[in-house]
């Protein structure tokens, strides 16, 4: 377990926490809204065949703002990292932004996609890569 009571750990700044603030609040949009909507389709399911669909709709109107903010926040993380940073740190960081342009994509073809099999596919491989890139991104905080 870590000490916290160590004298090296301190605060973050103000700006830094506001830039960290912003892209753990669009990541808990994008993860945790394409499982908890994962969670409610067989019970909308069942409610009206057609139901899934229109909310996933609705949360589209704030997933993709939260993938954007994502993207802007996660830039202006890289532009944080220091020169002489590891080399097995910039390929970590390599990884994570493969698979969140994978995430990206495969909830783009998902939204796209007309039949059930596709939709399933796409809807699973953009939440196990936002999954991923939650996990590689905690990695890269140290």
């Amino acid at each position: 377990m870590t000490n916290l009571a160590a004298s090296s750990v301190q605060l973050a700044s103000a700006l830094d926490g506001l830039r960290i603030f912003l892209h753990v609040i669009g990541a808990t949009i994008w993860v945790g809204g394409q499982f908890t909507l994962a969670a409610l389709v067989p019970v909308l399911r069942k409610a009206n065949p057609e139901l899934p669909r229109t909310v996933a709709k609705a949360f589209n109107k704030i997933a993709w703002p939260a993938f954007a903010l994502l993207i802007l926040t996660g830039t202006w993380n890289m532009m944080t990292i220091p020169k002489d940073a590891s080399s097995s740190y910039n390929a970590v960081l390599g990884i994570k932004m493969m698979v969140v342009i994978l995430s990206g994509a495969a909830a783009y073809l998902h939204s796209r996609s007309k039949n059930p099999k596709s939709i399933a596919i796409w809807g699973s491989v953009s939440g196990l890569a936002a999954i991923g890139a939650t996990y590689v991104g905690v990695l890269l905080a140290g």
